[in-house]
């Protein structure tokens, strides 16, 4: 039921606008309804609304929940093509479709900061060898380096600004930034700054940028208060009127040590004024369906007794039921666990243990380590949402064990040789871990794991991939018994999840390093390079993908938990006090924000009391004066019995399935798909694949180049470079196919899932085309029929016409015309609903599609 402020800012809402939208009042369904009447009432075209959230799983439950919508409400609307995401995946996607602003041809690899702090490391000579390097900066070297190219990315620094300065500092971090900001570009890689930045230089471009804003008729950007210097640019850049919305609140601010400032939504009508020459409009929601009042009450309290804030602004929300118990709040002995274990057994009489978190700072301190070990020794299942114990992990020293024993040896000397003595223990530590993996008696005294160990060493010279021989491990039987639980305990969860995370770091380097090398010989790069950059900075962490079983607590961090509700919430804030943001490298590099530490404390610990719905309880041993004091004023004891506690039924989530990597895998094996897609076991693509990827990439960006009436020169010094590609290419070009739509995403809402698909081409007269790389042959056309068939019936139930059905096999410039033939969707909805009901537990009958699966060892089926 909609309420009055959701429905004026859903229907009469001035622009631009921001809404101000306290914890629990209903942001994400005002957005919905928001974007449903924007459709329905303002004719806007679904595809015209572009929306930015913070998270690609915010995203994609936006994107369900629209779609739902407008099916409820029988809208038929084309949502082909919708442009909701997070900043960065919309980045990517308009830096794809106009590759020709960058002149590149192919999308460059996206590396996370893991991958780039491995690379920054390895490299390190090329900063080194700068003036005054060694001068300013002395340790840490990987953060700062960084810390800087963020700095100058996100604060949209003017590089001219540090080339003209007197501050030898300000040059150096010009040089560093340039220095790394050109490696990237010659290794085809891209940082998530920079994916900003170039998203960003499109959008000032005055032929991209135009091209961009008349696809978009309204803008809505969700968590406002998060944005930074960029991210706000980038946000009215995309608006060609006025029609923008953002949504956010400032009291929950977190993310200000990433330059994100809730400055941005305060002084959003100053900025409108200054870029739009428009004031800008406020709307409140204030009826939270979250929380009891006494939990909102004592957080509002939290922050006016902090004196930190105006009265005034701090928001004055009420519970939408009025109840107001005043058991809801109260404070309990932290280093009393056998209360703390009683207090969560009789919760877990009323509520599942999955309704109860645990939230702090931080998880790597002493107390929430003892806690989880005290809980886990008394019966009570812990998920730590940002577990840093992986490499600690039986089922990772496991894999490690394989490859270490087959790619190295035992390190002889147990010490580092690095002279600084902090990068000296390190070494160590990592030296004595693989130490303890060699040692293993658990390993070593294994027969069968030792026998196919010195099987393939003795043919290491045939260069299998690092994948290959850890997949041919998992046939043995140490391994079968871990990879033969189910996905419902907390322990198979972790351990599978983690064998999955480890497959993605072998695909991840072998990514980095092309697909031919010799695998032996970088494997000293690998072990002492990658891996332990990963190890001694504890970058893998745990459970980050799944939701916790009902019978395990969660301890998360309080930024993890943004955006979450558990019916009990228990908060401490250990040792943590108020602290400045770490500096930049120099003033030049600041960001333009607030530098209000202590307002960005008191918002964290805001937020973290309104994750609560039933019961908040703040343990008594936070180190900060001020948290100690106002734990203290609440009552020692609850009467737990008078809170309405209920049990959470189990919610099937609706998912969006696609069909070649989701319904063709399910299809051909469910255990290959649990395996594939819900453990994100990973693989190197083979050179076959690779190739198929680039095809597809030299036709979409052939087809964008037409669109603009540019030039072949690229492309033709490509072919001239790289003559593999030149009859595919001339074979697509000589077609002239007249085309109308190329890459549409296109989806249809299935009632149990979201069916979607990504249709190559569809031309002027509605036919759709599908291209293929290799030979059609029998093995391969009934599933690409299958796919085109799937692809027809999702643009006819979103009422587009379609005149026939090709598929192009682009290397022998054939056409073969699918017919038409009565396809069952049933079939396709049978197998969403064993996908999104987590049927995946059986093994496929039909033996011939386990040829190329990379389980097939682990299934027995080679």
């Amino acid at each position: 039921m909609i309420n009055e402020k959701q429905k004026l800012i859903v229907e009469d809402a001035k622009y631009p606008a921001a809404v101000l939208a306290g914890p629990g009042t209903g942001k994400t369904f005002t957005i919905v309804q928001k974007i449903i009447s924007l459709i329905k009432n303002d004719g806007i075209s679904p595809n015209k609304i572009l929306v930015t959230t913070f998270t690609k799983k915010a995203a994609n439950e936006l994107i369900e929940r629209v779609e739902s919508g407008l099916k409820k409400e029988n809208i038929y609307a084309d949502t082909s093509n919708m442009l909701i995401g997070n900043f960065h995946s919309l980045a990517l996607s308009f830096l794809k479709e106009y590759k020709s602003f960058t002149n590149k041809i192919f999308d460059p690899l996206v590396i996370d900061s893991h991958i780039e702090g491995y690379l920054i490391e390895k490299n390190m000579d090329i900063f080194e060898n700068l003036p005054n390097f060694s001068k300013f900066i002395s340790y840490n070297e990987v953060g700062q380096i960084q810390g800087i190219f963020a700095n100058i990315t996100n604060n949209l620094v003017d590089l001219d600004e540090l080339r003209i300065s007197n501050d030898p500092r300000d040059i150096l971090a010009l040089e560093i930034y340039l220095a790394w900001a050109n490696f990237l570009d010659e290794n085809d890689l891209i940082n998530y700054q920079l994916i900003l930045k170039k998203f960003y230089d499109l959008l000032k471009d005055p032929f991209y940028g135009k091209k961009i804003r008349d696809r978009i008729d309204f803008v809505i950007i969700d968590e406002y208060q998060d944005t930074n210097t960029i991210q706000e640019e980038i946000s009215f850049s995309l608006c060609k009127g006025k029609n923008l919305m953002v949504f956010g609140d400032d009291d929950q601010a977190l993310y200000s040590f990433r330059g994100a400032s809730p400055k941005n939504l305060r002084d959003f009508d100053k900025t409108c004024k200054m870029k739009m020459k428009r004031k800008a409009n406020f709307y409140h929601l204030d009826i939270n369906y979250r929380s009891n009042q006494e939990i909102i009450d004592k957080s509002r309290q939290f922050l006016v007794n902090s004196n930190a804030f105006d009265l005034e602004k701090i928001k004055n929300l009420r519970a939408n039921d009025g109840e107001k118990n005043e058991n809801s709040v109260v404070r309990a002995r932290a280093n009393e666990y056998e209360n703390i274990e009683n207090i969560v057994k009789f919760l877990n009489k009323k509520i599942n243990l999955n309704q109860i978190a645990f939230l702090f700072p931080s998880l790597n301190s002493d107390y929430p380590k003892a806690l989880q070990t005290y809980f886990e020794n008394h019966g009570i299942n812990v998920l730590n949402k940002s577990s840093k114990l992986f490499f600690k992990r039986r089922e990772i020293r496991l894999c490690l064990y394989v490859l270490i024993s087959i790619f190295s040896k035992k390190p002889k000397k147990l010490t580092g040789s690095n002279p600084d003595k902090y990068k000296w223990t390190q070494e160590t530590n990592f030296k004595k871990y693989l130490v303890s993996i060699f040692d293993d008696k658990e390993f070593t005294k294994n027969e069968e794991l030792n026998a196919y160990i010195k099987e393939e060493k003795l043919i290491i010279e045939e260069n299998k991939s690092y994948t290959d021989i850890l997949y041919k491990a998992f046939g043995l039987e140490i391994f079968r018994e871990i990879l033969d639980k189910k996905i419902d305990k907390l322990n198979s969860i972790r351990q599978l999840s983690n064998i999955g995370k480890f497959t993605s770091i072998l695909s991840d380097f072998t990514n980095l390093c092309g697909y031919d090398i010799n695998y032996y010989k970088k494997s000293v790069d690998l072990i002492y390079g990658y891996i332990f950059y990963l190890f001694k900075n504890s970058s893998i962490s745990e459970f980050e993908n799944f939701d916790a079983p009902k019978n395990s607590v969660i301890f998360s961090t309080i930024h993890q938990a943004k955006g979450l509700e558990y019916d009990v919430v228990f908060v401490s804030s250990l040792n943590d006090n108020p602290r400045k943001d770490m500096r930049a490298f120099s003033p030049k590099l600041e960001a333009k924000k607030e530098s209000d530490f202590l307002k960005n404390y008191y918002r964290k610990y805001y937020t973290a009391f309104t994750r609560a719905k039933n019961l908040l309880v703040l343990l008594d041993n936070s180190k900060n004066s001020y948290l100690k004091n106002f734990a203290f004023s609440l009552n020692s004891s609850s009467i737990l019995k008078t809170i309405d506690f209920k049990f959470k039924e189990d919610i099937i989530k609706k998912e969006i399935l696609a069909y070649t990597t989701d319904i063709s895998i399910y299809k051909s094996c469910p255990l290959k798909y649990k395996f594939i897609r819900v453990l994100d076991f990973k693989k190197e693509k083979s050179k076959s694949l690779e190739f198929g990827s680039k095809v597809h990439s030299l036709t979409e960006y052939l087809t964008n180049l037409k669109k603009e009436n540019l030039s072949y020169h690229a492309i033709n010094d490509f072919i001239k470079e790289n003559k593999e590609f030149q009859k595919p290419i001339e074979n697509f070009v000589n077609r002239n196919f007249p085309i109308k739509y190329s890459e549409m995403n296109i989806k249809l809402d299935r009632f149990s899932y979201i069916l979607q698909g990504n249709i190559d081409i569809i031309l002027e007269d509605g036919t759709i085309i599908d291209i293929k790389t290799g030979k059609a042959d029998e093995n391969n056309l009934i599933s690409y029929k299958n796919q085109l068939l799937t692809y027809y019936n999702l643009l006819v139930y979103n009422n587009k016409k379609v005149n026939k059905i090709i598929l192009y096999f682009i290397e022998e410039d054939k056409l073969i015309e699918v017919e038409k033939s009565d396809f069952d969707m049933k079939n396709i909805d049978e197998i969403g609903k064993n996908i999104v009901e987590k049927n995946i537990e059986i093994k496929t009958q039909d033996k011939r599609q386990c040829k190329f699966c990379p389980m097939a060892h682990f299934c027995k089926r080679t």
